[in-house]
Parts: structure tokens; sequence; C-alpha cells
């Protein structure tokens, strides 16, 4: 998927969308629904590891953006909001339902690059079905940090700048941490490269 870039436009259009929903137009919020529920869910999916978990901080998030709409000051797109939301509560939600969250730097990583330098990320290999299974269950190991990190920025497509302001870091440590993020699932999914690249 394409990355998201943050322009003006798009910016002034979501204010538009906002304004209609702020007036009570529900033609407005189920265009906007239907635009982002499925994307804000998977992310949630994601962080928690638990579709029921999900679909409670999914709802938390709408009702939120919902009761934010005659506030809305349009600096933000309304898709980096939500995910900076959902992020908020699935933290929460790990700190306090699940005994804090996990260690994000136990596992070493190694210096050397594990796949061909062509095969710059695993996550251009969605096609197929069980690619994708194997993706799924590598990315399921991922630290919280990691994993939040690569499905904002490979799997919803956001700009790293985005990204950033979702997860509370500065660009350079976006940067960082993707980088990072990256060589761990390389390494989880080593047991199945050749599988991955058509070997």
């Amino acid at each position: 998927m394409a990355r998201q870039t943050v322009g003006v436009g798009a910016i002034q259009a979501d204010a538009s969308v906002m304004a209609r929903v702020a007036q009570q137009d529900a033609t407005a919020w189920r265009v906007l629904a239907d635009q982002q529920l499925g994307r804000v869910l998977l992310l949630a999916k994601r962080m928690l590891g638990n579709h029921h978990e999900a679909e409670d901080v999914t709802q938390e998030a709408f009702i939120r953006l919902w009761r934010q709409a005659s506030h809305w000051t349009g600096e933000a797109r309304i898709s980096t909001w939500l995910y900076r939301v959902v992020h908020n509560l699935c933290i929460d939600r790990l700190r306090h339902h699940h005994g804090g969250l996990e260690d994000e730097e136990s596992m070493e990583e190694p210096v050397e690059s594990l796949f061909a330098p062509a095969w710059e990320s695993p996550l251009v290999y969605l096609e197929q079905s069980e690619q994708r299974q194997i993706l799924n269950e590598a990315m399921a190991r991922l630290p919280l940090r990691h994993r939040t990190a690569l499905v904002l920025v490979y799997v919803l497509g956001l700009h790293s700048a985005e990204a950033a302001l979702v997860m509370h870091i500065g660009e350079d440590a976006m940067a960082s941490l993707l980088v990072r993020s990256r060589r761990r699932l390389r390494l989880l999914l080593t047991p199945w490269r050749d599988a991955l690249l058509g070997k």
C-alpha cells in the first residue's frame, strides 16, 4: 500500500466532513465510518490481539470522534486523530487489564540483514493467503511498539511523520523504530524465507 502524505487539501476535506457531522448529518457520518472503521479496527486488533477488545476500543474511538465534531480544529487528518486515540486506548487497556506492557527490547537484534537486499520489506508478500498467515503469526510475536509501527506505516499506509504523531515519538525515533522493527520481523520470518521468496 502506498503511504499517505499529509496534504492541506485532505485536511480541509476532513474538516468539511467533520463540520457536516457536527450538524448531525447522518450521511456524512456513515461515509466517514465506512472509510475509517476497518482500518481503525485493524490497528486495535493488531495492538491488542483480541477481536472483542479491539471492537470495544474502536467503538470508544468513534464515540470520541462524534463528540469532537463540533470542536474539530482541522490540524490533522481524521484518520491520524483516530489512530492516535486508538493507540492511546490500547496502551491504557494493556497497562490496566493485562499486567503492563511487554519488554520492548528483550530480543537481540542481528546487525546483518537476513534477507536479500532486494527484499526491503516482507510486507510486500501479503498477496497470497499462506504468506499472509505466516506474516500475521510473525507480526503477532513482535513487541507492541514494533508491531504498531509496522502496521501504521506498511499496512495502514501512513507517512512516518504521521505514524510518529500517533505513537507520541519524534520522527527520528520513528525512523529508528521502523529499522529495528523490520529487522526483528525478518528474524522471525527466517524459517519461512524460501516459501515467502517463492523458492
